[in-house]
């Protein structure tokens, strides 16, 4: 208990109150797609086009995937249970495991973090897109596994036109990315990546994804990151500026 307090007290309260900011911007995703005017109708209008490319681009294996959960209820009940639960879950161990070993670089991967949801607030407010499960011909496995979250999601206009690109991907990629600063043995470091290959198959399979938010899905990472290296850079420029100044006066 001692050791909790001390944890939430002072500057170790601060660094965990950090992930707050993160909770915020997914709050936001449902609040600001939810008055988003227009959202439902061209969200299923979108759904098509997007569809169409995402078959062209091997998308079409999501389809035997779909069918196949929906004929197995028991490995169809985990993959439900591993899109709802076990992604965020996975995101937050993560991020409390960076600030508790006080890892120099959890600033700059909490940044890319709220970075990511808010490129994908933009994306989702800007192009709707309603997730393969809406279309005919699909099984919404997570409906039929899970239908107390099911029903709990329809009211969400963030859950139910928030497909491109794939945040869940997204944030498993960054997963794969932050572990990689606490885990050092190459092997491990290895294994981590089989992570985001299983998110893929999973958002596929259960058909709230399609291959076009999984393939622009990375992309949306890079971005995130390059956006949380700017201040970084303007820091570094600010610390070299003091430095000038600090030898420029040694000189005088």
């Amino acid at each position: 208990m001692f050791r909790l307090r001390s944890a939430l007290s002072g500057r170790s309260g601060w660094r965990y109150a950090q992930i707050i900011p993160v909770g915020l911007l997914l709050w936001a995703l449902d609040d600001a797609d939810r008055f988003r005017v227009g959202a439902a109708s061209a969200g299923m209008r979108n759904a098509v086009v997007v569809d169409a490319i995402s078959r062209k681009l091997g998308g079409w294996v999501a389809g035997p995937m779909n069918d196949w959960l929906a004929n197995h209820p028991g490995a169809g009940a985990a993959a439900a249970w591993y899109y709802i639960v076990l992604q965020g879950a996975i995101v937050g161990v993560v991020g409390i495991a960076l600030i508790w070993r006080r890892v120099p670089t959890f600033s700059f991967h909490r940044n890319a973090l709220i970075a990511c949801n808010l490129i994908g607030l933009i994306a989702f407010w800007l192009y709707p897109v309603a997730p393969p499960r809406m279309l005919p011909g699909q099984h919404d496995i997570t409906a039929t596994s899970v239908p107390v979250f099911s029903a709990m999601l329809e009211g969400k206009a963030a859950g139910l036109f928030a497909s491109l690109p794939s945040l869940h991907v997204t944030w498993a990629l960054w997963v794969a990315v932050a572990l990689t600063v606490l885990v050092r043995h190459p092997l491990a470091r290895a294994l981590i990546w089989l992570y985001p290959v299983a998110t893929v198959l999973d958002v596929l399979a259960t058909a709230n994804h399609y291959m076009l938010d999984v393939i622009t899905a990375p992309g949306a990472l890079v971005l995130a990151y390059a956006l949380a290296w700017i201040p970084v850079l303007i820091q570094q420029r600010r610390m070299q500026a003091a430095r000038r100044r600090i030898g420029d006066g040694r000189i005088c």
